[in-house]
């Protein structure tokens, strides 16, 4: 069997079994609930309903899809080689490399199925909140198009991270605990080092704990760089070039994880 053709034909396997899942499945009812509970929250607001509308919106689909990612990501591997169900495909002639791969192509599949539905209810929502409203603010549907399009390179980068937990650990609540420590800090090491920078720390600062962040900056992913829902909510301006440089980045630090992840996975002992 050619390496490629048995990487996509695990990753359509593990995309078949990921929609199966009473997770995915479930995921129909929660996008309804979220359809209305984005009307219901933005009538809270006497102004600018339709800013908190896209707020909501976007935030509760980031947090759903990345919270999804990461369960459907420990089901992929770290169950596999816990429970070795994944032992029979490792037997077949096809490089525990491209089983990786594999296993990557279906839950990036899995991720944009995901990403496409909760985005499609949040912007049905949006647009019952806008007709239901005075509020003259236009939608910025290109910005919207981009903020999602973050959300999804997120919650990527954080599959292929589970990915690599799961090729070094041998449990399954590892990689899961791990992958949401990077979660929380590829979101905050940006605003630190900002904090930093402009000397608002003080005297408070010492020079290793400088040294710890700036290490920490360069090291972990800058998840903030991802992160385009502010441009969304308040209709700022985004370049071709920093959308461009965020999709590099994205897509250069999944890749690096994948790399790492194929070479220790390669190596285990199973």
């Amino acid at each position: 069997m050619n390496s490629f053709a048995g990487s996509w034909a695990i990753g359509l396997a593990t995309f078949k079994g990921g929609m199966r899942d009473r997770l995915i499945q479930s995921l129909l009812m929660a996008g309804l609930l979220f359809l209305v509970s984005t009307v219901v929250f933005s009538s809270f607001s006497m102004r600018q309903t339709v800013e908190v509308a896209i707020n909501y919106s976007l935030s509760t689909v980031q947090t759903l899809t990345i919270l999804i990612t990461l369960f459907l990501g420990l089901n992929l591997l770290a169950r596999e080689i816990e429970t070795r169900a994944g032992h029979g495909v490792l037997s077949q002639p096809i490089s525990r490399t491209h089983y990786l791969l594999g296993k990557f192509a279906g839950l990036a599949l899995l991720c944009l199925t995901v990403t496409a539905f909760l985005s499609l209810c949040a912007v049905a929502g949006i647009l019952l909140v806008k007709l239901g409203s005075q509020d003259a603010q236009a939608v910025p549907w290109a910005n919207f198009a981009i903020a999602v399009s973050g959300i999804l390179m997120i919650s990527l980068l954080l599959g292929a991270a589970t990915l690599l937990f799961s090729a070094v650990a041998t449990s399954a609540i590892l990689p899961f605990l791990a992958t949401i420590a990077i979660w929380f800090i590829g979101q905050s090491t940006q605003a630190v080092k900002n904090y930093l920078d402009a000397d608002l720390a003080g005297q408070t600062a010492t020079p290793a704990l400088k040294a710890i962040i700036t290490g920490a900056y360069y090291f972990f992913p800058n998840l903030s760089l991802l992160d385009f829902k502010v441009y969304a909510i308040y209709s700022l301006p985004v370049s071709a070039g920093q959308a461009c440089y965020a999709l590099a980045y994205g897509l250069a630090y999944t890749a690096v994880l994948l790399a790492v992840a194929g070479g220790i996975f390669k190596k285990r002992d199973l």
